[in-house]
C-alpha cells in the first residue's frame, strides 16, 4: 500500500471517530439531563417525607444545581369535617372557601331573601391562624355556632319586620247614593313569622354544612277582628241632630243642595272634613238661590243664604258622636234656629272663608248622612261607637254678659205725619256666651269641658219718620205786634215774661218759648 493511500484511510477513520465521539457526548448530555429532571421529580414526589431537605446533584460538567424543596405543605389540619393534610396554604384556603361557600336564603312564599354571610369572616380568621401556626402540629378548627345562632336570631327579627302583616278589619269604604247603602272593605288575615322555628332550621342546616340552601319560612295566622258581614252589623248612627227651617223657599232650596252634597261623605282614618270643600262654592250656577245672609255684619241677599243652618246642625251631630271640631265660627248676630253660643257659621268665596272642620281621629272610617224632609233638617254620623254604653255627649251654653244696642237708625218715610215715628225693627242687645261640652253616663254628669266664647253684636232700632212734615196750622207760631207794628217783639209785663222765637232744625221748623227776667 503506498503512503498516500494510507494517509487517506487514516484521515477517514479519524473523521468517523470524531463523529462517533461527538454523538456519544451529545447522548451522554441528554441522558444526564433526563437523570437530573427525573431525580428532581422523584424528590418532589417524596417531598412529604423529606420536607425542607436541601439536595445537591452533580452534573456531567461538575456544576452543582441546588433545588429548594421547602413546599409548605400542611400536616394534620382540619376545619370541621374538612381535611387539609398535604395541601399548600393556597390549596387549603381555596378548598375551605369552596366547601363553606355561603348562599343561605329564606323564602316567605313570595320573595327569597339572601342572609348575611355568617361563616365567611370566621373562616378567614381560621385560615390566618393556620397560616401563621406550626404546620406540622395537628390542629382542628370549628365554626362558632353560638355566635352564628345569635346572628341568625337578629336576621330573623329583621325578616319579621319585613314580612309580618297585621290583620285588616273590614270597615266602611264608600256610599252608594242610588241604593242608599254603604260598601265595606274585605277583611284580610295577617301573619307573624315563627322566628324561633326559623332560627332552629337555619342552625340545623349550618351544622350539617348546608350553607347553600333555602329555608321555607313558617308563619302564624292572625285572624281579623271584624269581617265585612260583621261590619255591616256593627256600624250604626253614633251622633245625630235635627233643626227646623222656615217657609222661605229660596232658603230651603239652599239647605237641600248643601245637605245633598254632604250626604254619603266617607272620612277615612285621619282624614279631615271641611264643610266648604264638601259643598264647594255656593253659586247660582249650582242652583243656589238668593236668601238672607250676613256679610261683614250686614244682612244681604246672596246665593246660598241659609246653609249655615246645615253646618250648625252637623256641628251638633259631630259633638254628640264624641268627635271634636278643628274649626268652628260664630255668627255676627245670633241665629234663631239654635241656642245662642251653639251655632256654626260658614262662608265661602271659592277660595277661603270661615269653615266647619273636624278630623276622624279613629282607626276606622265614618260616614255622614243628611236628610231634609218638610222643614226638618237632620244630620248624622255613622260609624263604630266611640262612646261607652249609656254615655252621652251634649252641649250647653250660658250668657256671660249683655251688650247695649247702639243709637237708633232713622229712615225717612214721607207718608208719616209731623212728629210721627214708626218702629220698623226693635233694638236688640248683643251678648257674650260661653259654651261647654257635657259628658254624662247613666244620666249623671261625668265631665264638663269649656269649648269657646261667642260674641254676638247688638242691633240698633230702626225707626221711620218724616222730618220734612210741617206741624198743623194751630201749632204754628204767631207773630207778636209791637207798638211799632213790627214782628218778633217781646211781650209781657215789666217783670217776668217769656218770648216766643221761631227756629229751624234738620228735623223741621218749629218754635221755642224761652222764659226770661226783664
Amino acid at each position: 500500500m503506498n503512503r498516500s493511500r494510507a494517509r487517506a484511510i487514516r484521515r477517514k477513520y479519524q473523521r468517523r471517530t470524531r463523529v462517533t465521539v461527538r454523538r456519544a457526548w451529545i447522548l451522554s448530555a441528554l441522558a444526564a439531563a433526563v437523570i437530573i429532571y427525573g431525580a428532581a421529580a422523584l424528590i418532589r414526589e417524596r417531598g412529604r417525607e423529606s420536607k425542607g431537605t436541601q439536595v445537591s446533584i452533580e452534573t456531567p460538567d461538575s456544576t452543582r444545581m441546588t433545588a429548594d424543596l421547602e413546599t409548605g405543605l400542611l400536616g394534620e389540619v382540619s376545619v370541621g369535617s374538612l381535611k387539609l393534610n398535604g395541601l399548600t396554604m393556597e390549596q387549603a384556603a381555596a378548598r375551605v372557601r369552596e366547601a363553606y361557600r355561603w348562599d343561605m336564603r329564606v323564602w316567605d312564599g313570595e320573595e327569597s331573601i339572601s342572609l348575611e354571610d355568617l361563616a365567611g369572616p370566621q373562616l378567614e380568621a381560621i385560615l390566618e391562624t393556620i397560616e401563621q401556626g406550626d404546620k406540622d402540629k395537628p390542629r382542628s378548627y370549628e365554626l362558632d355556632y353560638e355566635q352564628m345562632e345569635q346572628a341568625f336570631s337578629q336576621q330573623a327579627a329583621e325578616l319579621a319586620q319585613r314580612w309580618d302583616r297585621g290583620a285588616v278589619d273590614s270597615q266602611m269604604e264608600s256610599f252608594d247614593k242610588e241604593t242608599k247603602t254603604y260598601r265595606y272593605t274585605q277583611e284580610q288575615y295577617g301573619r307573624s313569622l315563627k322566628q324561633e322555628q326559623l332560627v332552629e332550621e337555619l342552625m340545623e342546616a349550618a351544622r350539617k354544612g348546608g350553607f347553600r340552601t333555602e329555608i321555607q319560612a313558617s308563619f302564624d295566622s292572625i285572624a281579623p277582628k271584624r269581617t265585612a258581614a260583621q261590619a255591616r252589623e256593627q256600624y250604626k248612627v253614633i251622633g245625630t241632630f235635627s233643626t227646623t227651617t222656615t217657609d222661605n223657599k229660596n232658603r230651603n232650596q239652599n239647605i237641600r243642595l248643601a245637605s245633598d252634597a254632604i250626604d254619603g261623605v266617607v272620612l277615612k282614618p285621619g282624614e279631615e272634613f271641611s264643610f266648604n270643600l264638601a259643598t264647594g262654592n255656593r253659586t247660582s250656577e249650582k242652583g243656589y238661590q238668593p236668601a238672607g245672609a250676613y256679610r261683614n255684619g250686614v244682612l244681604i241677599e246672596e246665593p246660598g243664604g241659609g246653609v249655615c243652618q246645615v253646618s250648625t246642625t252637623l256641628y251638633h251631630a259631630i259633638i254628640n258622636s264624641g268627635y271634636k271640631t278643628t274649626e268652628r265660627n260664630f255668627h255676627s248676630f245670633a241665629p234663631s234656629y239654635i241656642d245662642k253660643g251653639q251655632d256654626a257659621m260658614v262662608s265661602f268665596d271659592g277660595y277661603a272663608g270661615p269653615d266647619l272642620k273636624f278630623v276622624n281621629t279613629q282607626n276606622t272610617s265614618i260616614g255622614l248622612r243628611a236628610s231634609f224632609d218638610g222643614k226638618q233638617l237632620k244630620l248624622s254620623i255613622v260609624g263604630l261607637p266611640l262612646l261607652e254604653e249609656n254615655e252621652h255627649i251634649s252641649m250647653r251654653s250660658e250668657k256671660v254678659r249683655e251688650l247695649e244696642p247702639p243709637a237708633p237708625v232713622y229712615e225717612e218715610n214721607p207718608e208719616l205725619a209731623y212728629g210721627e215715628e214708626k218702629i220698623v225693627e226693635q233694638a236688640q242687645p248683643g251678648s257674650v256666651w260661653k259654651a261647654y261640652r257635657i259628658r254624662t253616663k247613666d244620666g249623671q254628669v261625668e265631665e264638663e269641658t269649656f269649648l269657646y266664647t261667642s260674641t254676638y253684636k247688638a242691633k240698633p232700632a230702626k225707626i221711620q219718620r218724616n222730618s220734612a212734615a210741617l206741624p198743623p196750622a194751630e201749632e204754628q207760631p204767631q207773630a207778636v205786634q209791637g207798638e211799632n207794628g213790627g214782628e218778633g217783639q217781646l211781650s209781657g209785663a215789666a217783670g217776668e215774661g217769656e218770648v216766643i222765637m221761631p227756629f229751624s232744625s234738620p228735623a223741621g221748623e218749629g218754635e221755642v218759648t224761652i222764659p226770661f227776667d226783664s
